[in-house]
Order: C-alpha cells, then sequence, then structure tokens
C-alpha cells in the first residue's frame, strides 16, 4: 500500500493547532517531567510538529541499548519503528522499517523507506530527509533523543514536517502511534 495512505481529511483545517496532552514539560528543566508528554503544533499551512516523551525509571545507557537493538525491535515495537539496517553510522545510509497502521486486510501496513542517519552514541539518533512528492514532498525531520535525569531517563521523539501540505495531517497520525511506541519502550526497558 502507498505512503498516502497516511493522508486522511479529518485533519485538515485550523490555521493554528496546538494540543497538549499528558503532563507538559517544565521550562526550567525536561527533567521535571514525570508523565508522558505529548504536544502538536501546526507552524503555517505545510510545517507542523510533534513531540512526545516518556520519563523511563533506567539509565540512560540502558534505554538507549535497548532502542538502538534494531534486531530485537519488533520483538516489542508493535507499530511505527520495528527495524533499521544499512550502515548505523552519523550519514550512513539506512533502512527504516515502519508500521502505519492497519490496511483494508487488517494485516499492518509496513514500509520499508531509505534514509540518511543523523547519529550521536549514546543520544540521538534520527533523519532529516525529503518526503516523497506522490505524498506532498518537503522534509521529515524525526529524532529519537535520551536524556538522563538522575537515575531516571527522559525519552523523548520528535518529528517535524516542513513544506508538505498535509503536514497537519501527518502529525495529527503520528502522535499517537509515537505514544505508544514510548509506552512500550518504557515498559520492556523497566521490565
Amino acid at each position: 500500500m502507498k505512503r498516502s495512505c497516511l493522508i486522511t481529511s479529518t485533519f485538515l483545517a485550523a490555521p493554528l493547532l496546538a494540543v497538549a496532552l499528558g503532563a507538559p514539560l517544565s521550562a526550567e528543566t525536561s527533567c521535571d517531567a514525570t508523565m508522558m508528554s505529548a504536544s502538536i503544533a501546526q507552524l503555517s499551512a505545510t510545517h507542523a510538529t510533534v513531540n512526545t516523551s516518556v520519563l523511563i525509571d533506567a539509565a540512560a545507557a540502558d534505554v538507549w541499548a535497548t532502542l538502538t537493538d534494531f534486531e530485537n525491535m519488533a520483538s516489542w515495537s508493535t507499530g511505527t519503528l520495528q527495524t533499521m539496517t544499512g550502515d548505523i553510522k552519523d550519514g550512513g545510509n539506512v533502512v527504516i522499517t515502519f508500521i502505519f497502521g492497519v490496511g483494508e486486510n487488517g494485516q499492518p501496513n509496513s514500509n520499508e523507506i531509505p534514509h540518511t542517519l543523523i547519529y550521536q552514541e549514546g543520544e540521538k539518533f534520527g533523519w532529516s530527509d525529503p518526503f516523497p512528492e506522490d505524498i506532498g514532498g518537503g522534509r521529515d525531520n524525526h529524532i529519537y533523543r535520551v536524556e538522563t535525569c538522575g537515575y531516571q531517563t527522559l525519552f523523548i521523539q520528535s518529528d517535524e514536517v516542513v513544506d508538505n501540505p498535509y503536514a497537519t495531517d501527518f502529525v495529527a497520525q503520528l502522535l499517537p502511534m509515537y505514544q505508544i511506541f514510548n509506552a512500550e519502550l518504557k515498559a520492556v526497558v523497566e521490565n
């Protein structure tokens, strides 16, 4: 199924949309967060962001080890990121396997997408790559990040869709998927 299945007319609209769910992060320090946090912002008709986080009761090294164990990720991640293969280093070419919902047959929609990796060992990974023209073009800036918070870790997953007419649609659909991924990461690390 083509990735254009992500686009629905339900979320077309508002010139400015800002939604906050859960406990917001404090402006003073991200380590003040004690629960899951999520927000969406529509910055223009073609620019929107989604930011999610969860506090994990484990050391950052343990969270990072689980987050980057791409061979075993599909054993605990039921949606979005499933695995990454290729040259896993900053600037490396990788193929990311994602699940975006389910198709008409009830089976997960799996997509393999090439990316140029942004990678800082023990801190963050992601990409900033063009979207295909058939789904509006523009850029996708996606980051997974871990931050030490004393004996705990704040895991942050954010995405920015730029210069795409469906930017708000994309982030609205991604937000619940990212929250599920975050909760599953928390559960697998803490158990």
